[in-house]
């Protein structure tokens, strides 16, 4: 089911799926998208958790996707706005959900289970950004004055969605692992004009350095920590500081996975999701 609900100040898109008759549906997955992408991305997860009975949601994060613009200043104070509001919103039966959010949807994610306000049953990042960055990206943050001219494309549009695409296969595939069909086109698609470009993409510099300057507070909630072998972009030793924040968490770590491992090995991440629901519910029961 595809709706637009207003989340905080923001109107979103979400993808939903609904347990079956008889199913537990509780706690509702929130599945975030990472920097540049959209709530597309989780749609192979999706459908996994749907056959498993689970009730899930995928949402475009302010400025991306189908939602609308983020507002200018600091993004994180925003998309932790939306975020509690989109808590708030799947909170049934007074079980709030589990916040899921790879990448830049993992320190989302991080932040909610740092926040003893969010009232969050559970966080899982899965290869978040801010830990153990590739080389690359700690240029471009770096040479962070110069970043902006960098993202104004010099080619026709359509070539640069295809230069994207294979960009956003080669960044979120690993090992043996490739990216599901379509799935590096449509993450693409969202670029429709060069202003898209560098609104989306221009704003990367600054991001990094509000990632970066945030201070490291303890994880206060069960906390799944999912990682890919192979990621390129976030490497996975980065995983090692993230559990100083939550030395009781789990660390699952997908040999065959890249930096977006619910675009390659779905069924893998919808069981650990499945599983660790499970716990909780069980650790309560």
């Amino acid at each position: 089911m595809v709706s637009y609900p207003t989340l905080a100040r923001w109107r979103t898109r979400a993808l939903e799926v609904s347990a079956g008759a008889g199913k537990n549906s509780r706690p509702v997955f929130l599945l975030l998208h990472g920097f540049g992408d959209h709530a597309g991305t989780w749609s192979p997860v999706l459908a996994d958790l749907a056959v498993a009975g689970c009730h899930a949601v995928a949402l475009d994060l302010p400025g991306y996707g189908e939602a609308e613009p983020a507002d200018s200043g600091p993004s994180l104070p925003q998309l932790d706005s939306f975020v509690n509001a989109a808590v708030e919103h799947w909170t049934i039966d007074g079980v709030a959900p589990i916040v899921v959010g790879n990448s830049l949807g993992g320190v989302l994610a991080i932040r909610a289970g740092q926040d003893p306000n969010s009232g969050v049953s559970g966080v899982v990042p899965v290869s978040p950004a801010g830990y153990g960055h590739a080389w690359f990206v700690d240029l471009m943050e770096r040479f962070h004055q110069l970043n902006p001219l960098l993202f104004v494309p010099v080619v026709p549009m359509s070539v640069f969605r295809r230069l994207t695409a294979a960009s956003f296969a080669w960044a979120a595939a690993g090992g043996g692992a490739r990216v599901l069909p379509g799935i590096a086109r449509a993450a693409a698609a969202q670029f429709r004009t060069r202003a898209d470009v560098k609104r989306v993409l221009g704003s990367a510099p600054d991001l990094l350095q509000e990632i970066r300057a945030v201070v490291g507070t303890p994880i206060t909630v069960p906390c799944l920590i999912i990682w890919g072998g192979h990621d390129r972009l976030t490497l996975v030793s980065g995983a090692a500081v993230l559990q100083e924040l939550a030395p009781n968490a789990e660390l699952v770590v997908l040999e065959d996975c890249g930096h977006c491992s619910q675009v390659t090995r779905p069924d893998l991440v919808a069981a650990h999701l499945v599983r660790f629901a499970h716990s909780l519910v069980s650790s309560v029961a």
